[in-house]
């Protein structure tokens, strides 16, 4: 089986995605989108960055510890193999 990757990326309109890695360069669609205000980045200097990648983290948990939530399909989601691996 093929290993999973996402990356978590600034765009150039400023808004941070999480999106598959792309192994060719094409342009992949995010699976999410974050956007921090301009006074929240003001406030959080180069910290803003760290934020988003910890949002995504909390996200990503979520979904892989909350098996009441995929019903029939928890025992899927139980394998950690399939958990997405992260690059920044």
């Amino acid at each position: 089986m093929k290993e999973s990757y996402l990356e978590i990326v600034e765009l150039d309109n400023g808004d941070i995605v999480l999106r598959p890695a792309s192994e060719d360069g094409e342009s992949v669609e995010p699976l999410a989108t974050l956007v921090i205000s301009d006074t929240t980045k003001s406030y959080l200097k180069e910290r803003y960055f760290e934020l988003a990648k910890c949002m995504f983290h909390a996200g990503i948990d979520f979904v892989y510890s909350d098996e009441s939530a995929f019903g029939d399909d928890a025992e899927y989601m139980e394998d950690m193999e399939m958990r997405p691996k992260i690059l920044h």
